[in-house]
C-alpha cells in the first residue's frame, strides 16, 4: 500500500461471523477500520469488544438493503474520514433454508418465493452495488483502492447444483459484478475481487459447518491488502484462484 497514514477500511455486516473476524484481521495489519451493522447496539458492542484489545475499531450504522441508509452513510464517510482504501462487502442474507450434517442445501427452486429472491438481492446484491458506486470512484481518485466481495461457491456455474435458488442468484451476480466493476478499473489503481469463505461455522453456515471463522476471513484480508501488482477480476478460495 502506499506510503502514508493507516489506510481506512470499510467492512459490511461486521459485527459478527466472519464479517467481525475480517475487521479483527485487518485492524492487525494496521488498519483503520469502520465497522458497520444494521443493529447500532450490536454494532458498538462489536467494535468496543475488538477496540478493548488496542485495535483501531469504531462502529456505524449502514443497512446494505436500504439504499436511504447507504446514502447516508457515504455522504458522512466523504467528509470524514474522506477517502477510502478497503472495501470488504461482507454483509449477506440466506433465506433458503439451513443445510443438513451432509451440507445438502434446503428447499428445491420449484419451492423458492418471489419475496425471498427480492429481499435476498436487496442485500447481497444491490446493497454492495450501490456501496462500490459510491466508493470505487475515490478509490480511483486516490489511485488506490480494494474491494473484496464476499461471494459464495454456491454462486459458481462450474459447479452449480441443486437448491437454494435466491443464494445462488445473488452470488452468481455479485461475480458479475465483481468482474464488471473490475474491468472498468482496470489499470486505475484499482483492485476488484470476490472470494468463497467456504462452509464457514457461523450463524449463517450452521453448526455442521467445518471451518473456522479465521479461515473464512484469510482470503478476504489477503485479497484486501494485495499489493499493487496483485490480481483484479478474479474468484478466490483459500488464497488459490476457482472456476467461475
Amino acid at each position: 500500500m502506499p506510503p502514508r497514514s493507516k489506510p481506512v477500511a470499510v467492512v459490511t455486516g461486521g459485527n459478527r461471523g466472519i464479517g467481525l473476524e475480517i475487521c479483527r484481521q485487518l485492524a492487525r495489519k494496521g488498519c483503520q477500520v469502520i465497522l458497520t451493522a444494521r443493529d447500532a447496539a450490536m454494532g458498538r458492542v462489536a467494535a468496543r469488544s475488538l477496540a478493548a484489545t488496542g485495535l483501531d475499531v469504531s462502529a456505524r450504522v449502514l443497512d446494505v438493503s436500504d439504499p436511504a441508509s447507504i446514502r447516508r452513510f457515504s455522504r458522512v464517510f466523504a467528509k470524514a474520514p474522506g477517502r477510502i482504501d478497503i472495501l470488504v462487502n461482507n454483509a449477506g442474507i440466506y433465506l433458503d433454508g439451513g443445510y443438513d450434517a451432509a451440507g445438502n442445501p434446503g428447499p428445491p427452486a420449484t419451492e423458492t418465493t418471489l419475496a425471498a429472491c427480492e429481499e435476498t438481492m436487496r442485500t447481497n446484491l444491490f446493497g454492495p452495488m450501490l456501496l462500490m458506486q459510491a466508493f470505487v470512484p475515490l478509490m480511483v481518485g486516490q489511485g488506490h483502492g480494494r474491494v473484496v466481495n464476499v461471494s459464495s461457491g454456491s454462486g459458481q456455474l462450474a459447479t452449480m447444483g441443486r437448491g437454494e435458488l435466491s443464494y445462488r442468484l445473488s452470488k452468481t451476480a455479485m461475480n458479475a459484478l465483481t468482474r464488471v466493476f473490475a474491468a472498468e478499473t482496470k489499470d486505475k489503481g484499482v483492485l476488484v475481487n470476490a472470494m468463497c469463505p467456504g462452509w464457514v461455522k457461523t450463524d449463517m453456515g450452521g453448526p455442521h459447518a467445518k471451518r473456522s471463522v479465521a479461515e473464512g476471513a484469510d482470503t478476504a484480508v489477503w485479497l484486501a491488502t494485495l499489493p499493487a501488482k496483485g490480481p483484479t477480476g478474479g474468484f478466490f478460495r483459500d488464497r488459490q484462484p476457482i472456476p467461475w
